[in-house]
């Protein structure tokens, strides 16, 4: 009888084991998940952009101050969208966060009056970018621009030597949240191209 229960109380242990292994590697596998549609969203918003950007022929249009800027086709006109996982995204609050980031690590004591100042240039569910025949993604897209702070005109709302910063962000599920970040510049022959690419840590 001791035996058996002992042999009970053994499987009853690895059974409860297996479970929280499986659980475990459940979660990690939708983090994983997550986190890559995230990153991918956030690149695939950088190239959308990017298509507008150069069809746009004076990018001081998108760089003046709000509500004068230009704005990309990519809108969902709402100032509060829902995100995947439920909560609300507060644009304006948001992009202060991005302001306040920046001018952390490139604001007026390094560019002093060329520091970048950010402008909401896109924003709309991932779905808006896929072909309708595509498996919609748990994904919504943000991109802000700014002028890169290298032109020394003094002046961030107007672009003096066709080089912008291009800055996306992506929110999937679980809190999850990937940006990145690009700078691309125009040739005198009208070319956009990317000048550096980085995912934002």
């Amino acid at each position: 009888m001791t035996v058996a229960l002992l042999v009970m109380l053994l499987l009853a242990a690895i059974g409860a084991a297996l479970v929280v292994v499986t659980t475990t590697e459940t979660l990690i596998s939708a983090s994983y998940r997550s986190a890559q549609e995230a990153a991918h969203g956030a690149e695939g918003a950088v190239e959308r952009a990017l298509h507008d950007l150069s069809t746009t022929p004076d990018w001081s249009l998108v760089l003046a101050v709000p509500p004068a800027n230009l704005v990309s086709t990519f809108d969902d006109r709402t100032s509060m969208p829902r995100g995947p996982d439920g909560r609300r995204l507060d644009l304006a609050a948001l992009t202060v966060e991005r302001q306040r980031d920046s001018d952390v690590r490139a604001g007026p004591s390094g560019f002093g009056a060329d520091s970048p100042q950010w402008r909401l240039y896109a924003h709309a569910p991932i779905e808006e970018l896929l072909p309708s025949a595509a498996i919609v993604l748990p994904v919504y897209l943000i991109v802000w621009v700014a002028d890169e702070g290298l032109d020394g005109d003094g002046n961030p709302a107007i672009d003096s030597n066709g080089t912008i910063l291009v800055h996306a962000e992506a929110f999937g599920t679980g809190g999850t949240r990937r940006a990145v970040q690009a700078s691309i510049r125009r040739s005198a022959e009208g070319v956009t191209r990317v000048v550096s690419w980085h995912r934002v840590p």
